[in-house]
């Protein structure tokens, strides 16, 4: 496999993150959310809040790993719910993006070691999402795909937030791409006014070894880690390209910008 097979895209909001995923994959496209049901759907709803006038509750049910529930439909509980929230593109629910989200696979995995033991046993052939029938024409023009929303964020403020634990979690997902022979790709949660640039994130620094670092007190004029540190950029180089999505404001798709040559 090429190294275009591993991507590392810049921060995308929830609803741009389904949006990406409903216009360019296809079954047996995966969507592992590095966090709970819950807490994945209270921050699409904040998304989808702050760009319409009224959004609806979100009123979820219990929570699970998996789930064939079609994307949309997550957020929109009836018929009134979704009249407010109508004005966002991503619940007014055109036929394709129905009939899309019904064959792309979500699993919500909330820790590291389910992430880790997840990817390891991972198989197409354990999903409960039926493939497309043979006649269904879809507008998705990547190849099959394992996308991880929230890899860094579910290893931070934990004891594998270091260049060894993220290592240990990337080679299990590199592993699975080239079993595969899918494509991997990690994008990382963005927030509404987030300051935070997609170069930033790439230049976090973190220890070396789980456990080998202290971070330092809120007092501390660097606010960093005691010890040897690597940049998360330096960490994910040797197997991932780092490349803006779509989503970002002058995105050109025939450029495919990357930014190795700056890590």
């Amino acid at each position: 496999m090429s190294s275009t097979s591993f991507l590392f895209l810049s921060p995308a909001l929830p609803s741009e993150l389904l949006d990406y995923i409903l216009n360019h994959h296809t079954h047996p496209t995966t969507l592992i959310i590095c966090s709970s049901r819950s807490e994945f759907l209270a921050s699409l709803a904040n998304d989808i809040r702050h760009e319409t006038i009224q959004a609806p509750e979100v009123i979820h049910p219990a929570e699970k790993y998996e789930t064939k529930e079609p994307l949309p439909s997550a957020i929109a509980q009836g018929p009134d719910q979704e009249q407010k929230v109508g004005q966002h593109k991503l619940l007014s629910s055109p036929l394709y993006q129905i009939a899309t989200s019904r064959h792309v696979r979500v699993i919500y995995i909330p820790t590291v070691t389910h992430l880790r033991a997840s990817l390891s046993v991972f198989s197409p052939d354990d999903s409960r999402v039926p493939p497309p029938p043979a006649n269904f024409n879809s507008s998705g023009k990547h190849p099959p795909c394992i996308i991880l929303y929230g890899f860094l964020d579910v290893h931070r403020d934990t004891s594998e937030w270091s260049a060894q634990g993220l290592g240990n979690s990337v080679a299990a997902a590199v592993e699975l791409g080239h079993r595969l022979s899918w494509q991997v790709v990690i994008i990382e949660p963005r927030r509404h006014n987030s300051a935070s640039a997609f170069e930033d994130t790439l230049k976090e620094s973190v220890p070396f070894l789980s456990g080998g670092g202290r971070r330092l007190g809120p007092d501390s004029d660097e606010g960093g880690w005691t010890g040897r540190t690597v940049e998360v950029g330096r960490v994910l180089k040797r197997w991932f390209r780092f490349q803006r999505g779509q989503w970002d404001a002058g995105f050109d798709e025939h450029k495919q910008e990357t930014l190795d040559d700056e890590i």
